[in-house]
């Protein structure tokens, strides 16, 4: 059972396979939407950390919540939001790096491109 060759070293090669058997990479055409589509994941990975700093800013500013015991704190229906936006974050964070770990310079790329514009637009406003 041999599976297609994967590269341990950088490469420019457009055909490659990205997370999936049955994703594969085959032309410079399908290179330049595989890589949008990871920018944008990138991009909303930003933003949901933004999403999640500011759900959680909001929260600090409630004086209720420092009234209320720990248990209660973290049964919370404000906590559990941010418990399964955490795991959601993980998620895409180790997806992300899958890709980067295919060694295409392209797909390596695009993570970082898309986290950078990320950040530009998200990453300020965290101050």
């Amino acid at each position: 059972m041999s599976g297609p060759f994967m590269h341990m070293w950088f490469h420019t090669q457009p055909q490659d396979t990205v997370l999936f058997k049955t994703w594969n990479v085959t032309d410079a055409g399908t290179m330049a939407w595989v890589c949008a589509i990871i920018v944008v994941t990138g991009i909303m990975l930003e933003a949901m950390k933004f999403g999640r700093w500011k759900i959680e800013k909001w929260q600090k500013q409630r004086e209720e919540v420092l009234t209320r015991s720990y248990f209660t704190r973290l049964f919370s229906p404000i906590h559990v939001a941010q418990s399964i936006l955490f795991m959601i974050q993980l998620c895409f964070s180790y997806v992300l790096m899958l890709i980067f770990m295919t060694f295409s310079v392209w797909l390596g790329l695009a993570v970082v491109v898309g986290l950078g514009i990320g950040y530009l637009i998200f990453g300020s406003r965290m101050e």
